[in-house]
């Protein structure tokens, strides 16, 4: 049962991330700029996390004073990387669209969540690891490569890739921090603080390049979709989950996120995937299956 919930955790974040990046299309193409909307998400999603700190009952060693250097380190570490992934993953939406962005930063974290396990000895590097990450690195290339070739990429094409990729690297980093965050630190608490280190250093981002607000009813309400749902409660249920699974297994339950950002652009923006960056999720889906199967039979925490 603990498992299961532990999944369900992890595929609900997927699939409110996944119908946030149209969200946030929507906001960037209204005229916010990413880092004025990844401050707003944080700062909008942070009193809900830190009101429900607040109403539970907080067992002993919880509070930021007993945490160790090490520890606040990862905490805080862990909120950075979380505002650094959200900020890179808006500039390759304003570059690329909603779709491709988010199937690469969700696609390939589980790639680099691998390689940072064996790198660190959590894992080996066996044959099945192996094979995994061939097929993602394949299906990295036909995901990237764009169907009418180098030559006529559109303006933006490259910096909407390498923001993306850096997405997906920090990504990793929140999976592995959230993974390998202190037991005795309740889920609610570790997002609270994690939260509010990222709302910090998305300020000190976006205020030396002048903030961008919402204009408008609709945009307000979209600004408060992301902070409330795609953020407070989507990290809650991924923290939640991330602790109870290996990290390979929390980063792979989350590949639901490009499915649903995908599906919505095609039905929504007529912003449909071609068939060859399909393939490439298909064969990144199987090499996901791959990893994930390992970590599960090799009992990796």
């Amino acid at each position: 049962m603990t498992a299961a919930l532990a999944w369900g955790g992890v595929l609900l974040a997927g699939a409110l991330w996944g119908g946030g990046a149209l969200v946030a299309q929507f906001l960037i193409d209204g005229g916010m700029a990413p880092q004025s909307l990844s401050l707003a998400r944080f700062a909008l999603g942070v009193p809900l996390l830190w009101w429900l700190h607040w109403r539970a009952q907080q067992p002993a060693g919880a509070r930021w004073s007993d945490l160790s250097r090490r520890e606040q380190f990862q905490v805080a570490g862990t909120g950075a990387a979380m505002a650094l992934n959200v900020s890179c993953w808006f500039a390759g939406i304003a570059h690329l669209g909603a779709a491709l962005p988010t199937v690469i930063s969700i696609c390939c974290a589980p790639v680099i969540v691998a390689l940072v396990s064996v790198l660190r000895g959590y894992e080996r590097l066996g044959l099945r690891l192996l094979v995994g990450l061939v097929l993602a690195l394949a299906g990295v290339a036909l995901l990237v490569m764009p169907a009418r070739g180098w030559s006529l990429l559109p303006a933006g094409h490259a910096a909407g890739l390498a923001w993306s990729f850096g997405s997906a690297f920090c990504y990793a980093l929140v999976v592995l921090g959230n993974a390998r965050m202190p037991e005795r630190v309740p889920a609610v608490t570790a997002s609270a603080w994690g939260m509010s280190a990222a709302a910090l250093c998305m300020l000190a981002v976006a205020w030396p390049e002048g903030i961008t607000w919402p204009s408008g009813t609709a945009q307000w309400l979209g600004a408060g979709y992301t902070g409330v749902v795609t953020t407070s409660v989507a990290y809650l249920a991924f923290a939640w989950g991330a602790r109870r699974l290996s990290p390979t297994a929390a980063v792979v339950g989350t590949l639901i996120e490009p499915l649903v950002a995908a599906l919505l652009a095609a039905l929504l923006l007529a912003q449909p995937m071609a068939l060859q960056q399909w393939s490439g999720a298909v064969l990144l889906a199987l090499a996901m299956l791959l990893l994930m199967r390992r970590s599960g039979g090799a009992g990796t925490d």
